[in-house]
């Protein structure tokens, strides 16, 4: 299972008022003296490397405002907006891209971002003496990134760099990238705006080697902020960078605070020490339930779904119409009150609400009493003669509460028998890759990037993910047809055949799509949430600024 994190349309939580004085002069909003946000961070990053890091909120939560990839999402999601590079331009082929830079781009020490700083934090990240955590996304889309991803760090150690400049990734001149592609790819602009592909400098690495990150003072970054202190386990400090293109942010520091613990956080909201934090499951009944709180209450539905896993290919769920009652027995409003203390929505379909792609209209794992009855009448087996058990990680809260409530939903709503099995990981995970279960889960994933391309493969038949056996040519046929699809209303078309398929045949149940909440403090200005953000406001920091209070 994947999991990092992460509307149609942009939340404004709290927009930037105009005022006008006496005079009638309109001006702008004033501003509390002290200019500082202190933000939550659930955990320590790792690295603040963008090779290095493994796109989990609190990395990429710190990237954004040091690290500035070629483009950047836009907040709705409905495309991607310059960032390090003004412009871009694509072959007819959708083979070749070129990236124009901006030229009053520069990293905080004053010097300017160039094309080949880009050429080599790609190559880094294809690099198999790296091991990037992105580097399959970035291999399989760049010309012989596969090829070289593949090689051995010791065996092929004399080649390696010789490899990488057979890589499709030119600095044409200072201010020209150009990338070419192993094949058309339309998903390829989204890669562009991940934190994983920000520049980085050679020279800074060379100096420093595999510590240039740790520091504040060889982290070099061309991001709106840069890093000025670490400390371990309690908070990393940005500040402006002087030097950043796009002007100087209001914001004079970013405070991120390490808790990861709920109740401690929310404390330190209450008491004004935090501007922002994630409110967890525990303490989200209490916050929905305050009358204060509930007021600055931010909720952004993430690019995250779960389902459960039936194994298809052995009775009974061999049987299609009982794999459809299963699913339309349950009811997904109460497993997103239940379980997820309202932190979600009820999913019936793979691509979740808020990305393109997302197809309300397919309706067959719908929850639906009287059709699952019908459903299940339909397979020619009544109720008693249903026994089915359901493998779960016994070690996980969530998983075993899944696991529970959806045994209640089908021992009551349809009468069958299901036998709940708590197993140790290991022991799960042997079992699955064996195929040894009948349901299991829940798996999930969770989006890199905000394309329909980055979800449809987890069920191709050939996808170390698709546990369930499930195996449909048609599905496989869309699916690869689609990803190199240069035309948007026809790739549109074969992802949503391949989608419907996937819903129609059930070898998964779609349960729900998390819903992420924040408190924001009210003094805290500029703020537009999206789906792809680590906090609110995350996208865009240089926006931000704090009102008097």
């Amino acid at each position: 299972m994947k999991l990092s994190r992460r509307l149609v349309g942009a939340l404004v939580v709290s927009l930037v008022v105009l005022g006008a004085c006496q005079s009638g002069v309109t001006v702008g909003p004033r501003l509390a003296k002290d200019q500082v946000l202190r933000l939550m961070l659930e955990d320590q990053p790792s690295s603040l490397d963008p090779g290095q890091t493994q796109q989990y909120p609190y990395e990429t939560a710190v990237q954004r405002a040091i690290s500035e990839p070629l483009l950047k999402a836009s907040p709705d999601l409905s495309g991607v907006v310059p960032a390090a590079a003004q412009s871009y331009e694509v072959n007819g082929s959708g083979t070749a891209y070129v990236f124009h830079l901006r030229t009053n781009a520069k990293y905080w020490d004053g010097t300017a971002v160039k094309a080949q700083d880009f050429v080599y934090a790609w190559q880094r990240l294809i690099d198999p003496r790296l091991a990037a955590p992105n580097e399959t996304l970035f291999a399989d889309a760049v010309q012989n990134g596969q090829r070289v991803a593949l090689m051995d760090p010791q065996r092929d150690a004399s080649t390696l760099d010789a490899a990488l400049a057979t890589l499709g990734l030119k600095a044409v001149d200072d201010f020209t990238f150009q990338v070419q592609l192993a094949q058309p790819d339309p998903a390829f602009i989204w890669l562009a705006a991940m934190p994983a592909g920000a520049p980085v400098r050679k020279d800074v690495v060379a100096k420093s080697a595999d510590k240039w990150a740790a520091s504040p003072a060889t982290l070099v970054t061309n991001g709106p902020f840069k890093v000025t202190e670490i400390v371990s386990n309690d908070h990393i400090s940005v500040e402006r960078n002087p030097s950043y293109w796009g002007g100087k942010p209001t914001l004079t520091r970013i405070d991120y605070m390490i808790v990861n613990d709920g109740a401690v956080a929310l404390t330190r909201y209450k008491n004004g020490e935090l501007d922002e934090i994630s409110v967890q499951s525990a303490q989200a009944g209490a916050v929905a339930a305050d009358a204060t709180l509930s007021r600055q209450l931010v909720k952004t539905p993430n690019l995250t779904v779960f389902w459960i896993v039936f194994r298809v290919n052995s009775p009974p769920l061999d049987n299609l119409k009982l794999r459809q009652a299963l699913a339309q027995a349950i009811d997904r409003d109460a497993f997103v009150a239940q379980v997820l203390a309202g932190e979600g929505l009820p999913a019936t379909t793979l691509i979740p609400k808020t990305m393109h792609g997302y197809s309300p209209s397919l309706t067959t794992q719908k929850f639906d009493l009287a059709q699952a009855r019908a459903s299940l009448a339909a397979s020619g087996l009544t109720a008693k003669q249903v026994s089915v058990t359901f493998s779960y990680d016994q070690s996980s809260d969530f998983r075993k509460a899944t696991a529970k409530f959806v045994h209640d939903q089908l021992v009551n709503n349809l009468g069958i028998n299901v036998v709940l099995q708590g197993l140790d990981p290991n022991t799960l995970g042997s079992n699955r890759e064996s195929g040894q279960f009948q349901i299991t889960g829940p798996d999930g994933w969770s989006a890199d990037y905000a394309d329909q391309a980055d979800w449809y493969d987890t069920f191709l038949t050939t996808s170390s993910y698709n546990v369930s056996f499930w195996q449909k040519q048609e599905y496989d046929n869309f699916v690869r047809v689609a990803r190199t699809d240069t035309h948007p209303g026809a790739r549109d078309q074969e992802y949503l055949q391949a989608q419907s398929m996937l819903v129609s045949d059930v070898p998964v149940v779609f349960l729900a799509q998390t819903v992420s909440w924040y408190l924001v403090q009210p003094y805290v200005r500029g703020v537009i949430t999206s789906p792809v953000d680590e906090w609110p406001g995350a996208l865009a920091p240089g926006q931000l600024s704090i009102a008097p209070h």
